[in-house]
């Protein structure tokens, strides 16, 4: 892939990474803030309106590819998913208990499943190949990976985390160390067989 190529898709990501993570912003605050009304009444907007100014500010920073935002946007990320994961707990136990119909365990799930959307997007937040197009580095040359003879650099085919890799050792019960999938496909199997 040519740095052109990977540097569109790494702003793409950048930018719907952050519009992902102010609509979800806006979301919990709004289910939060329904959540809290119930417990501690009109206090609650005041809890929820608190932080919103700080998440703004970080989100349009991270937005201009400022440094000190990117950390603080990780932070978000993973506050966003523990929220979520702990709804996720409530709705299941409520919908066990019987307090809540069948609708409890759909909203549960649908917070599981965002729960695990919103972990893929952290992925791409820490993975070194966008930290380094982040802070404006030369994507290919920051690399700095010492090979053996006989080591290539790949990416992986299905969470592009590049592996040093030894080809000619290469067998299909390789897995990529990061997200356990087969290195190579049933398809390359096939090919290189038919061409021996």
């Amino acid at each position: 892939m040519s740095d052109g190529l990977e540097s569109e898709e790494l702003k793409l990501a950048h930018r719907q990474s952050g519009v992902m993570l102010g609509f979800m912003l806006g979301l919990l605050a709004l289910v939060v803030l329904a959540q809290l009304n119930m417990y501690i009444g009109s206090t609650a907007l005041f809890v929820v309106l608190l932080p919103l100014p700080f998440c703004i500010i970080a989100i349009r920073a991270y937005l201009d590819r400022q440094a000190w935002a990117l950390p603080w946007v990780v932070a978000l990320w993973v506050i966003v998913i523990a929220i979520c994961f702990v709804m996720m707990i409530i709705e299941f136990t409520a919908a066990s208990s019987g307090s809540t119909d069948l609708w409890g365990y759909a909203q549960g799930l649908l917070l599981l499943f965002l729960c695990w959307s919103m972990s893929q997007r952290l992925r791409l937040l820490r993975h070194p190949l966008f930290r380094a197009w982040y802070s404006g580095q030369a994507l290919a040359a920051n690399q700095n990976i010492e090979l053996l003879p006989d080591e290539v650099l790949a990416s992986c085919p299905h969470c592009q985390s590049l592996l040093a890799i030894q080809p000619m050792a290469l067998n299909f019960d390789e897995r990529c160390p990061m997200c356990t999938e087969p290195l190579v496909s049933v398809e390359s199997v096939a090919q290189y067989g038919e061409e021996e």
